[in-house]
């Protein structure tokens, strides 16, 4: 699906543990905020939403976490369950993710300062934006 790519994060492995460097410069997008989730009960369901501008990259550091992807045609799901491996989410997709147990870090990287205009949470809005002729 366009706007949805895995990436692959370095990892610096040694005998004291393994090192994920993100070269900020290298990611797709200028990161202006950082958050993670946390604590959320086995099979939640959490995001449900889409944004105009905002571009994510979500990392599950911790645990494993189902993403739905959609773009108003076309559906990916995506498990992430590694911290080597980022989801790379551009604007106007839909996602959803699913935790799979209650131990489970989701980090999420973002190209926007938080805006609640920005977020679609409605999926029929969201139907009727992605099917405008362009």
């Amino acid at each position: 699906m366009k706007g949805v790519e895995l990436l692959k994060i370095k990892q610096i492995e040694e005998s004291r543990g393994t090192l994920c460097p993100i070269h900020l410069e290298d990611l797709p997008f200028e990161v202006k905020r950082m958050f993670y989730v946390y604590n959320v009960d086995d099979q939640e369901v959490r995001g449900e939403h889409a944004h105009f501008k905002t571009k994510q990259i979500l990392i599950c550091l911790k645990g494993e976490c189902i993403v739905t992807c959609k773009d108003g045609f076309k559906v990916e799901h995506h498990t992430l369950n590694h911290p080597g491996i980022g989801l790379f989410i551009d604007n106007m997709i839909w996602d959803e993710q699913v935790y799979k147990s209650k131990d489970t870090i989701l980090l999420v990287l973002s190209s926007t300062l938080y805006e609640k205009s920005d977020y679609i949470i409605d999926w029929e809005d969201f139907i009727n934006l992605t099917r405008v002729p362009k």
